[in-house]
């Protein structure tokens, strides 16, 4: 099962996608999305979130309205808060009263102290929040003064974690020595089953050093669905409950212990739901996820055979 076929077969559902989809097409539950704690804290994080999707970016709020609602129809919470997205989230968390329903990470990358205030104050006023989630720094260009502004932000009270949001392995060493230094709550980084570097070193640090860590990049910018599309999705998938192929990537993911939530970006509601239902029923233990690999390993394989789905 594709993708596709995953959409059409849910489509007899659609009168209750209001409501979580889980392990099957055949079963709808009440049942809330897996969550993990947040260490230091304790705090419970659903494990499968929203990134900046086109419809944040453009600011289509209708479109967007329906992503936050499935997001929160199904017990997720986090969202990656860029710009003016973040009045976006405002509008949604007022006319839904869900400010207590989202965790909003606010991507900020302050050059100096006035515009740190700034940034910090545009977030805090258009989500109508005294103190943020969570405040990320992303792809740094100064780090050591960028990240000295976040902490100081922490000690001031405006937001309640910090974090360094990256999605290139150019930053792998920035984020190793921010690890050892003791001083963040959060990392995002890329990791999926076609992008593992950071998972051979950085999510077992941070495992070990209590920092919770989120993951983007899990279709690998949409690279990830050209290879798939033509094969059916293995029967040794219902093993551990995944229905498509994008739950395939993100259940390989969401396999790794040190990984608290993955991030996803669509606008398209229906992938929306698709990939949500990921954070629901049985993982693969080790044992599948190094078949899961084998077999991404043959696809990219025969990828090698077609000139269209060669990279580079």
């Amino acid at each position: 099962m594709n993708r596709r076929d995953f959409i059409r077969d849910a489509g007899a559902f659609t009168a209750a996608l209001s409501l979580p989809y889980a392990v099957s097409a055949e079963t709808i539950t009440t049942a809330k999305m897996a969550t993990r704690p947040i260490p230091g804290t304790g705090e419970e994080l659903p494990i499968v979130g929203l990134g900046n999707s086109q419809s944040f970016r453009e600011g289509d709020y209708e479109n967007s309205r329906k992503l936050l609602d499935i997001l929160v129809e199904n017990g997720g919470s986090f969202v990656d808060a860029w710009g003016s997205n973040q009045e976006l989230l405002g509008r949604y968390m007022h006319d839904r009263e869900a400010r207590n329903k989202l965790f909003l990470a606010n991507n900020v990358g302050p050059r100096n102290s006035q515009e740190s205030d700034a940034a910090i104050r545009y977030a805090k006023e258009s989500q109508g929040m005294a103190t943020l989630d969570l405040l990320q720094l992303p792809n740094p260009s100064d780090f050591k003064k960028q990240w000295r502004l976040l902490r100081d932000a922490r000690e001031a009270g405006h937001a309640r974690y910090i974090g360094l949001a990256i999605a290139r392995p150019n930053y792998y060493k920035t984020v190793e020595k921010l690890l050892n230094s003791g001083t963040t709550d959060f990392i995002q980084v890329n990791y999926s089953i076609l992008e593992t570097g950071s998972g051979e070193r950085l999510l077992p640090m941070a495992r070990d050093k209590g920092v919770a860590v989120v993951t983007n990049r899990p279709f690998v910018n949409g690279q990830y669905f050209p290879l798939v599309k033509d094969h059916e999705l293995p029967d040794w998938a219902e093993d551990f409950d995944c229905r498509s192929w994008a739950q395939f990537s993100l259940k390989f993911i969401l396999a790794n212990p040190a990984v608290n939530c993955v991030i996803t970006e669509t606008s398209k509601p229906r992938h929306a739901m698709d990939n949500l239902s990921a954070g629901f029923g049985r993982l693969p233990d080790e044992q599948q996820r190094a078949r899961m690999k084998d077999l991404m390993q043959s696809l990219l394989d025969i990828a090698q055979q077609k000139p269209e789905l060669r990279s580079g």
